[in-house]
């Protein structure tokens, strides 16, 4: 891997390791899986901040 923008130490990243770690054996090591997972929960976050949920407003709310 590269050099991080911003230096981390290294209980940061002992706890890093440890999620990504949990993250696959969530799913029996699949990567792939794991990926998905992670890109799914990025897309509704983006929803909901692009639709208003940092001012206050949910898609129920309309």
């Amino acid at each position: 891997m590269g050099v991080p923008a911003i230096p981390i130490s290294d209980e940061t990243q002992i706890a890093l390791d440890e999620r990504v770690d949990s993250l696959l054996a969530a799913h029996n090591g699949n990567a792939r899986a794991a990926l998905e997972t992670l890109l799914l929960a990025v897309d509704i976050r983006a929803s909901r901040v692009s639709y208003g949920f940092v001012r206050g407003r949910l898609p129920d709310q309309q």
